[in-house]
């Protein structure tokens, strides 16, 4: 039994094995290596534009976010500035109705002040009227005063 192995043959077995590499490496293995580098570039590349679609979505979102704040701070000045003037308009109805009850609660007092003048004269008269019939019935005689 020989250990070493014979040149002759061991050339001979690597030449159809060295073809073989060489066939498969064309047919075979640059096809799928292409292919893969490809596949990874597509999924790189689509993970890239995803990314870049999802940065330009928040910009937007952002965007769209500062103006709907904006839009809000403008309503609530409008609605703070037309309550404002519902208020001012309440006021001048409330004022000017109070000048008007006040017109005629001096109207109506005046007039109570005149009735209770007359009444007074009137009471004053029938006490003096009473007073004297009241001396004449005690007395027995007509007085007059």
């Amino acid at each position: 039994m020989n250990i070493i192995p014979d040149l002759k043959l061991a050339l001979i077995q690597v030449v159809p094995f060295l073809v073989l590499v060489a066939g498969l490496h064309v047919i075979l293995f640059k096809p799928m290596l292409d292919y893969l580098h490809d596949r990874a570039a597509a999924t790189v590349g689509a993970k890239h534009d995803a990314q870049e679609l999802v940065k330009r979505a928040e910009a937007r979102a952002a965007d769209y976010e500062g103006r709907l704040k904006q839009v809000r701070a403008d309503i609530a000045t409008y609605r703070a500035g037309l309550r404002a003037d519902a208020q001012k308009a309440h006021a001048r109805a409330v004022a000017e109705a109070r000048r008007e009850s006040d017109v005629r609660l001096q109207k109506a007092i005046g007039a109570v002040q005149r009735e209770a003048a007359v009444a007074r004269r009137a009471v004053d008269e029938m006490s003096k009227e009473l007073s004297g019939d009241i001396v004449s019935a005690v007395l027995g005689r007509q007085v007059e005063a």
